[in-house]
């Protein structure tokens, strides 16, 4: 099982006054009667290797140049690099008396790479450095594509407490992913063949696109194939593959303090459209790569040709198979304190699972209100081991019309070369209809 995740968006958690701050706990209360969500975008990277910052080296003439050495000393012995986003297209809120229900639908997409330090060194300075030694070189990915549609629900129980519940139906367009991740080898220090040892498994299903390894009788191929057209019709909403996910949530208001717990996306997505699964086990003996690096030797290595040798010597065997891929459950426990009118503080405990690893994170925030019309917000956090994370957050209304923008890390916009993370996010909502103080008890402001 393997599996995918969004992004963790923790600007957007003390973002009170958009709807949008639901996602991270479904039982916030708007404070306008009528919401619509307009179409708005989200990306999210994080690396938890070096930058290209720590990599980057000046030689005697002051020309720059990345040092691979430099950047491999600094990987840990299992590394990670993760690409998320989603296009969230239209939704709608409504809230009346203790009441509070809306929909949403989004485009997701997952992308999760694990690589091992041995693999990169492989990769960059070839395998002679190992020869007579057993290195583990086995990746690990998860590439998805599916929609989410989500009904959301939440109830004022009295003054000081609301609950809320997140009901999505996951409609899954892609996936290629492995279950089982050990491949290893060894360089006999005579022959200098090499020995691989192997317990991996690829799945594959989907209509974006699926997997296909095989034999034409001259070579082993390895491609994707393309089901946009011949077997969805292009249809990127609803795909052959479903599930189900769900967001659980609680506020509870004591005066000034205000306290958060929430868990979101509990759930997984079977895929059963052109699903296949591709397996190797056992040990295997091959010549073929030699011990000089890979990269950056045009005229001796062929990555094509690796990668049919590597595949048809490790004995990959293909069946049909469904599988489960689950998303991963991320958790938020938040506690903010009103200065005074317009100024809140607080913090924010929150983690994810991402490569089956728990990622936690903890951010600290700053709201700032002027008036109804513009608010302002900065977030600290320390996530993927980066210290260095400063976000800000904005809300712009004019008349009915709710301008937004947030990141999580603004330094990654003047410092791309040093940063381990980047994430925004932009939209627009119309909000209508602001709810009367003696109603509005727990609103999101």
């Amino acid at each position: 099982m393997s599996n995918l995740s969004k992004g963790q968006d923790l600007g957007l958690h003390f973002m009170n006054n958009v709807y949008q701050s639901t996602y991270t706990n479904p039982a916030k209360m708007n404070k306008h009667r009528i919401n619509v969500t307009l179409p708005a975008l989200n990306i999210n990277f994080a690396h938890t290797g070096p930058t290209i910052g720590s990599m980057l080296m000046q030689d005697v003439d002051g020309n720059y140049y990345i040092d691979t050495n430099s950047g491999i000393s600094k990987l840990k012995d299992n590394n990670y690099i993760r690409l998320d986003g989603a296009i969230e297209t239209i939704g709608a809120g409504l809230r009346f008396g203790k009441y509070q229900v809306g929909f949403s639908h989004s485009l997701r997409t997952f992308n999760s790479f694990k690589y091992t330090k041995q693999l990169a060194e492989v990769i960059f300075n070839g395998n002679a450095q190992y020869v007579g030694e057993t290195v583990n070189v086995a990746p690990a990915l998860n590439v998805s594509v599916y929609s989410e549609f989500k009904l959301n629900g939440a109830y004022q129980i009295n003054d000081q407490l609301s609950v809320g519940l997140g009901i999505k139906y996951l409609s899954g367009i892609g996936n290629v992913s492995t279950s089982k991740d050990e491949l290893s080898i060894y360089t006999d220090p005579e022959y200098y063949q090499i020995t691989a040892t192997t317990d991996y498994e690829v799945n594959s299903a989907g209509e974006g696109f699926a997997l296909d390894i095989y034999n034409d009788g001259d070579s082993v191929n390895v491609q994707f194939n393309d089901y946009f057209s011949e077997v969805n019709g292009g249809n990127l909403l609803f795909g052959r593959n479903t599930g189900i996910a769900f967001d659980l949530g609680a506020v509870y208001q004591l005066g000034k303090i205000r306290i958060e717990a929430a868990l979101t996306d509990i759930g997984s997505i079977n895929w059963k459209s052109n699903a296949r699964n591709f397996t190797s086990q056992g040990t295997y003996t091959f010549d073929g790569i030699d011990g000089n690096p890979i990269l950056f030797e045009e005229d001796s290595f062929d990555f094509s040709e690796v990668l049919d040798t590597l595949v048809d010597v490790l004995g990959f065997q293909s069946t049909e198979n469904t599988y489960k891929t689950s998303l991963n459950s991320q958790y938020y426990l938040s506690g903010s304190y009103q200065i005074k009118d317009g100024l809140d503080v607080g913090v924010l405990l929150q983690g994810a699972l991402v490569a089956e690893k728990f990622r936690p994170a903890i951010a600290l925030s700053c709201q700032k209100r002027f008036g109804n019309i513009f608010s302002l917000g900065a977030v600290y956090s320390m996530r993927n081991k980066s210290f260095t994370n400063l976000g800000l957050n904005f809300v712009l209304k004019l008349g009915p019309i709710q301008l937004y923008g947030a990141s999580d890390n603004m330094l990654s916009v003047f410092l791309p070369y040093n940063s381990k993370n980047t994430h925004f996010r932009m939209g627009m909502n119309v909000a209508l209809g602001k709810k009367k103080e003696k109603e509005a008890i727990i609103d999101l402001e």
